[in-house]
Parts: C-alpha cells; sequence; structure tokens
C-alpha cells in the first residue's frame, strides 16, 4: 500500500490527529467509526473531513505521530560497573515495555500488519533504533573499559531489550494483566540481566579464547 504523501493541516489539525490516534489505539482501524473520532477531537465531521478525506489518510497521520512521540529515558548511572548498570537497563526496559500506552501502540500495529506493512515495519524500525540508541553508549563503555566482552554493542543491544521483554509483552498483548505486575517485570529482568552477564562477561570468554589458542 502507499504510502500517503501529505495532508492538509490548519488551526485544528494536532487536534484531530490527537483524536483520530486515541479512538484508532482503543478501537483499531476497521472497528473506529468517524463519529467517535470526531467527538474525540472534538471537531465536526466536516472538519474532520477537511484534513483527511479518507479513513487510511488519517490512520497513517495519527499512527506516525503516535510513534513520533515514543520516548525511553534510560537512567543509568555512568560510574556503575555491568554487574549493577545490566540490571537496571533490564528493569527499566522492561516495565517500559509493558506500559499501557507502549502496549496498545505495539498492539495496532501487529493487528494492522497486514493492512499497513510499511507503518507497521517503519514502528518497530523506530522502536528498535530507539531502545538500541539509549543502551548502546553503556554497552560502549563497558567494552572499551574492558568489563563486557563484546563485538558488537548495537546488536547485543537488541539482545538485551529481546531478553527484558521476553515472556511480557506477548501476554500483555493478549490482554494478560498479570503479565505486567511488579513481580513479573522483575522477575523477567533479573533473568534478563543474568544471562546477558553470563554471555559478555570478559573472563570465560578469555579463558576460551586462550585455551583455543593453545591446541
Amino acid at each position: 500500500m502507499k504510502t500517503p504523501q501529505s495532508v492538509s493541516q490548519g488551526r485544528k489539525f494536532r487536534q484531530v490527529v490527537r483524536g483520530a490516534a486515541a479512538i484508532f489505539l482503543r478501537d483499531g482501524y476497521a472497528g473506529a467509526s468517524v463519529d467517535d473520532i470526531a467527538r474525540a477531537a472534538q471537531v465536526s465531521k466536516a472538519t474532520l473531513y477537511s484534513y483527511f478525506p479518507d479513513k487510511t489518510l488519517m490512520f497513517h497521520e495519527a499512527m506516525r505521530a503516535e510513534v513520533a512521540r515514543l520516548d525511553f529515558v534510560l537512567d543509568i548511572d555512568p560510574s556503575l560497573e555491568p554487574v549493577q548498570g545490566i540490571p537496571r537497563i533490564t528493569a527499566q526496559v522492561a516495565a517500559w515495555l509493558v506500559e499501557p500506552a507502549q502496549i496498545a501502540l505495539y498492539r495496532i500495529h501487529v493487528a494492522e500488519a497486514a493492512r499497513f506493512a510499511d507503518l507497521s515495519a517503519s514502528f518497530h524500525e523506530a522502536l528498535t533504533r530507539m531502545l538500541r540508541g539509549r543502551i548502546r553508549p553503556c554497552l560502549d563503555r563497558w567494552m572499551a573499559s574492558g568489563l563486557l566482552l563484546i563485538d558488537d554493542t548495537d546488536t547485543a543491544a537488541g539482545q538485551l531489550v529481546a531478553l527484558a521483554g521476553m515472556g511480557l509483552q506477548e501476554p500483555a498483548l493478549l490482554g494478560r494483566s498479570q503479565a505486567a505486575t511488579q513481580a513479573a517485570v522483575q522477575t523477567s529482568a533479573a533473568d534478563a540481566a543474568a544471562l546477558f552477564l553470563r554471555a559478555h562477561a570478559p573472563q570465560p570468554h578469555r579463558a576460551l579464547r586462550r585455551s583455543i589458542g593453545t591446541r
């Protein structure tokens, strides 16, 4: 499907986009009605159509705006070593991934992937790039100081995100609220950190490389 190139903008454009996003996230693309969107945006249907002559265009703009609002703030003391820092990273990532706003956005892009493949791909790319970009500087710092042994910190950052969300995102997407409990998040984060630290701790890798080199 070709992505719409432009839309008409005016004084209430952002108001309409926010209202449309709220209804699309609540009801999905097919279930969202123009009447509900107009009410959520607090505009008339005529105003709505003046900005978006069709629903597809409206969905593209609403989802683009929601993805642009994505933000993950990683709060890590740069003086921490990996044994303290990695668990803090996984705890923050795990908690963020199951926040209701993130789950709703993820769910609609999964649900509409067949209809809006380009939009879903762009969402996944933006999400991946953002999370990796926040984590990678920490891994770079620890790798440079010899505290972690990592060949590719960008790939490793993606793996750390995947480990932190493992067992949490899928149940949350299916509406199982217990997946997002504090205990579940803490357990997933702790397991992810332990596995990552075992995989990238420098001493075992160096010992293995020395043993291989002597054969």
